[in-house]
């Protein structure tokens, strides 16, 4: 045979090799064993007898179906240790609210052999969604299992509206009392009704809510509305100066919306205002520091300006700073514009050398705080300044 008929026939035999491989591994499926099948990796591990178990009851997929945009989903996922070893729990990660025995994140809880616990779920959809999904991450030492996934998944339609969408009282007079009124209404279940209310926050006892279902003419104004009601929200004096923010909790027969919550947000005004060196928020109460370094430190002056007939009785104290480290001096008052106003410094400093820690928020209560008392005017009795920082 010549050379040239010979590299033909090898390039063929090499062709027809290569199709008959590729075509074998094109009919059967990648396999690697515990890279591509997670649930035979433990299977490679020698388990030792006394291991902890972790089994999530029912399983780690809750489907709550269907909710409101403004509703609150609840679900208790209960993990029992069937092994003979102590179970380790940590909490990894959420993309919602988990509540593990009172636990923060990153702490260990322990489960002894045959014993289970509670690991709590919250979630409040920010918007509509056919597949809405939320997650919590719960790390163990079962060798079977090192990463729990909890799961909740359902959908988010368009059942209750809110109407406004929240409860707003600008420019409240301290020693003012006022009222404002919002619409909740169904537009897929004719039956709907307002169970009870109950208000949340600082000083919740300072509001009341009450409320009555729409007259046929207000549903006949309202859209389409099968069933509806209005709640009517009433402020006392005595709040803090600066904005407030509370939550009314509905509890409704709706399936949708079984549990609503309604913001109710005030901004206090009155004979006492606060002025900054640095920026200062006068809606949100915020005086904002922003990041610092830890080996630097920090120092900021606000000034207290009271005015108005009590101005001459008026003293100003430090009730409460947080975090603890966050100093906080008032220094002489001072009367300006010929006697009709005084004025208190305040030096807020922040030394140097601190615990890092973060205190951006996005929640209030995340904040640093300063709770000033004020004693010797009717009306005002305490003025609060959040503190947005953190230490790096």
């Amino acid at each position: 045979m010549k050379p040239i008929a010979l590299v033909l026939v090898c390039l063929l035999l090499g062709s027809a090799a290569g199709y008959g491989i590729a075509y074998r591994d094109a009919s059967l499926p990648n396999h690697f064993g515990p890279v591509t099948n997670p649930e035979e990796a433990w299977k490679s591990i020698p388990i030792s007898e006394d291991a902890p178990h972790a089994v999530v009851e029912n399983g780690a997929v809750f489907a709550f179906g269907r909710m409101e945009l403004n509703s609150v989903g609840k679900h208790t996922f209960v993990v029992k240790n069937e092994g003979k070893g102590v179970l380790e729990l940590t909490m990894e990660g959420t993309t919602c609210k988990c509540t593990m025995a009172d636990l923060e994140e990153g702490d260990t809880l322990e489960v002894a052999p045959g014993e289970s616990t509670d690991i709590k779920l919250e979630w409040r959809p920010k918007s509509y969604s056919e597949d809405f999904a939320q997650t919590a991450r719960i790390a163990t030492n079962d060798p079977r299992n090192s990463m729990l996934e909890l799961r909740i998944t359902g959908s988010v339609v368009q059942a209750i509206l809110l109407d406004p969408t929240e409860v707003r009282f600008t420019n409240l007079a301290a020693g003012e009392t006022r009222k404002a009124t919002t619409k909740v209404l169904s537009f897929k279940e004719e039956a709907f009704e307002i169970e009870d209310l109950n208000v949340t926050g600082d000083q919740a006892e300072l509001l009341t809510a009450t409320h009555r279902p729409l007259t046929k003419e207000e549903l006949e104004q309202s859209n389409g509305a099968l069933a509806g009601y209005q709640i009517e929200v009433q402020v006392k004096p005595g709040l803090p100066l600066g904005t407030n923010r509370h939550t009314i909790v509905a509890h409704t027969t709706s399936e949708f919306a079984p549990e609503l919550e309604i913001t109710v947000t005030s901004f206090i005004v009155g004979d006492i205002s606060v002025i900054a060196v640095k920026k200062y928020d006068r809606d949100k109460s915020v005086l904002y520091l922003n990041k610092l370094k830890k080996a630097e430190g920090a120092s900021t002056k606000l000034f207290l300006i009271v005015k108005g007939p009590h101005r001459d009785d008026v003293s100003i104290d430090v009730q409460e700073t947080f975090p603890d480290f966050l100093n906080v001096k008032i220094g002489e008052p001072e009367s300006i514009n010929n006697g009709t106003v005084r004025k208190f410094p305040l030096t807020i400093d922040i030394p140097a050398g601190v615990p890092e820690g973060n205190y951006l928020g996005p929640d209030r209560k995340d904040l640093g705080k300063i709770a000033l008392s004020v004693d010797g005017h009717p009306q005002i009795k305490e003025v609060n300044i959040g503190v947005y920082f953190s230490v790096e």
